[in-house]
């Protein structure tokens, strides 16, 4: 009877093209994953409104964002390199249990009303280390558990975890703080890194091949990365997540003073401004996860990172909360095309014992963000906040344009 209702479940996720929910395991991952992502973006929101309250500096709001994002440049290739070395599923397991540990402290200085910029700032740290850590093993989890047959279909429906998560966390954040303080929020995620690490246990312990003999650590790291780079697909991807992460994704770090200083909104407004990017690249990730075929990955990674430029850019100029909500709606569809297929090429094109390695390569690519909220942020002090980010959008609009012009083997991926 069991084995006839598994069959019967795994008929069902065919049907539905979430096939990737038929494989024991990936439910349970799934799940993790959303919860991890929720509590990432309850910690950007909270974290970014707390610092704008306490100093109503944009450079110390978007310094906070350095903080968190720095160690994912400093540590994300090792904590790759580590990963493909021991069992992906404890490391993500011991991950959590520094991450609550963070949290518990910070909620519990927030009820006391100890927290200050400094405290915020070395929890933010604690919490990127963390993450450049857990990060690589926790996506190439997903290939060790659904194999290649369904990594597309399990990498977009990852994403469209991740983006629900954009749509949950921060409206969650925003209204918590805005009712219940600092200190609820920052309780909220202790809570979720419990659930993440439970649901982490549930996840089968033979989920990845490892080798029994294991080069020295340092030669590991460094020939993993030769053999990743020789592929030009995912060396274009690698390249277009940098020019994403210094010049896109830094306007996350000025939402704050955003909804502050030019919509005239509290943090419900910002929460609600976050919540539409997240709430546009479900939908988009949805449908990538169902409709797409994976003959159009790098056309459509391409695609997505330039609609999701222009609508940027449009956001810039609104000035009334429902507009600038429609065009950070618009933006999260147009980006869906880059969360989807970002690890999608990466993790098909190489190979199986590479894969912990090449999500540190992608990491750290994304770690240099920190750099993209210094700048933006001292460019906010000069011009205004709308002008510094308009001005990062259209230079990375440009940069992506010129990369989808020049490499064929990524359009082609």
């Amino acid at each position: 009877m069991f084995g006839s209702a598994l069959s019967n479940h795994r008929e069902v996720a065919h049907r539905m093209r979430v096939a990737a929910f038929g494989v024991d395991g990936y439910p349970s991952l799934w799940l993790a994953n959303l919860a991890w992502n929720v509590a990432r973006w309850i910690d950007q929101i909270a974290a970014g409104w707390i610092a704008f309250e306490l100093t109503h500096s944009p450079f110390l709001v978007a310094l906070v964002g350095f903080y968190r994002s720095m160690p994912l440049l400093l540590l994300g290739v090792l904590g790759g390199a580590i990963g493909d070395r021991v069992d992906r599923r404890q490391l993500v397991f011991s991950m959590q249990v520094v991450n609550l540990a963070c949290a518990s402290v910070l909620a519990t200085l927030s009820v006391a009303h100890l927290l200050g910029y400094s405290e915020l700032a070395i929890g933010e740290i604690v919490i990127g280390i963390s993450t450049a850590v857990d990060w690589p093993s926790r996506r190439a989890l997903t290939a060790d558990v659904v194999g290649r047959e369904h990594l597309t279909n399990a990498v977009a429906l990852d994403a469209a975890a991740q983006n629900l998560s954009r749509t949950m966390g921060p409206f969650l954040s925003g209204a918590i703080i805005a009712t219940l303080g600092w200190g609820s929020a920052y309780g909220l995620l202790a809570t979720l890194f419990v659930v993440n690490g439970l649901l982490i246990t549930r996840i089968p312990r033979l989920v990845q091949p490892l080798t029994t003999k294991k080069p020295k650590a340092w030669q590991g790291l460094t020939e993993g990365i030769g053999d990743v780079l020789k592929d030009q697909a995912i060396a274009g991807v690698l390249v277009v997540t940098v020019v994403m992460n210094l010049l896109f994704f830094p306007f996350q770090q000025l939402l704050p003073v955003e909804a502050a200083d030019v919509l005239h909104q509290g943090a419900i407004g910002l929460g609600a401004l976050a919540a539409a990017d997240g709430f546009g690249s479900l939908l988009g990730t949805l449908g990538i996860a169902m409709l797409v075929d994976r003959r159009q990955n790098g056309i459509l990674f391409l695609f997505g990172c330039i609609a999701g430029c222009i609508a940027l850019v449009l956001f810039t100029l609104m000035r009334s909360l429902p507009s600038a909500v429609g065009l950070l709606f618009v933006e999260g569809i147009g980006r869906a095309g880059f969360s989807a297929f970002q690890a999608t090429i990466i993790l098909r094109n190489c190979a199986e014992a590479l894969r912990s390695r090449a999500m540190g390569l992608l990491t750290l690519a994304i770690g240099v963000s920190p750099f993209g909220a210094l700048e933006i942020g001292t460019v906010a002090e000069m011009i205004g906040t709308p002008n510094a980010i308009m001005a990062n959008t259209a230079m990375c609009l440009l940069g992506i344009g010129l990369i989808a012009m020049r490499s064929r083997e990524l359009r082609d991926a």
